[in-house]
C-alpha cells in the first residue's frame, strides 16, 4: 500500500482575500519550559473542505459533515491538458469520467496547484469548472469532488458576490462536499484509489482545514457504519 499526501503546508503569513495567517507561541521553552503555540487563519485557505452553509443558507456546518461522504472509492479523471483560463465541460468529463461510478469521489486532475500555488497566478489565470461540468458531476451520483485548481470562476473577479457562485450552488446544495486544493495529484497512478479527507470539527463553521491522502494499493468499502 501507498499513502499519498495531497496536503498544502500552511504557512505564517499565507491567506487570501486579505485574510491572514497567523501563528503565535504564548507558551515557549525559553519562558515555560514547553511549546504551546496558537493559530488563525481562513477556514478556506490550503487544502480545506467546503461546508454546505459556505454558499447555501440553512446548510448544515462542517461539525456535521457525515465522515463517510469525506472517504473512500475515487477515480482520477486526467485533465492536465487544462491550463490557463481553461473551462472544464461536461462533454470533457464525459468522455474522460467513464471509469468514475455513482457514489465516488471525483479527483479533478490538473496539476494546476503543482505549478501556480502562491501566486495569483493560481487564483487569475486557472482552469475552472464550468456550470455543465458541475451538473455532470452531479448527476454521476459523486459524494465528493476533490479539485487542485480554484473550480468557481467568478471568484477570479473582485468584490465577487456569493449569488454568482453557480458552481459551488449546484455542488453544495446537492450535499456533495468540496475538497479544494490539494498539489502532488500526479503521483496517483492508476486510474482508481481511496481518498480520505477529514475535517476539524469545528462547530457550525463552514468549511474547514483538513489533511487529504490518498491510499493506493488498498480496498475500501463504499459505505461505512459512522458512530
Amino acid at each position: 500500500m501507498k499513502l499519498i499526501d495531497l496536503t498544502i503546508p500552511i504557512h505564517h503569513g499565507d491567506g487570501r482575500l486579505n485574510l491572514e495567517v497567523q501563528f503565535e507561541t504564548p507558551y515557549s521553552f525559553e519562558e515555560h519550559g514547553w511549546q504551546g503555540s496558537v493559530f488563525s487563519m481562513f477556514a478556506h485557505h490550503g487544502t480545506h473542505v467546503d461546508a454546505p452553509n459556505h454558499h447555501i443558507r440553512s446548510g448544515h456546518g462542517i461539525d456535521q459533515a457525515p465522515l463517510n461522504r469525506l472517504m473512500g472509492p475515487a477515480a482520477v479523471i486526467d485533465l492536465s491538458d487544462h491550463g490557463r483560463e481553461a473551462g472544464i465541460s461536461g462533454d470533457v468529463l464525459e468522455d474522460r469520467g467513464r471509469h468514475l461510478e455513482r457514489n465516488d469521489i471525483a479527483i479533478l486532475r490538473t496539476l494546476w496547484s503543482d505549478k501556480h500555488w502562491g501566486t495569483d497566478t493560481f487564483w487569475k489565470e486557472g482552469p475552472y469548472l464550468s456550470l455543465d461540468g458541475a451538473d455532470w458531476l452531479v448527476e454521476r451520483g459523486v459524494k465528493a469532488v476533490v479539485y487542485d485548481f480554484s473550480e468557481e470562476y467568478v471568484v477570479r473577479q473582485a468584490n465577487f458576490r456569493g449569488e454568482e457562485c453557480e458552481v459551488h450552488h449546484r455542488i453544495l446544495g446537492t450535499e456533495i462536499y468540496n475538497i479544494e486544493y490539494v498539489r502532488g495529484l500526479g503521483a496517483i497512478t492508476a486510474p482508481r484509489t481511496v481518498i480520505i479527507a477529514l475535517p476539524l470539527k469545528l462547530t457550525g463553521l463552514d468549511g474547514s482545514p483538513c489533511r487529504v491522502v490518498a491510499l493506493e494499493g488498498v480496498d475500501m468499502p463504499r459505505e461505512f457504519t459512522v458512530e
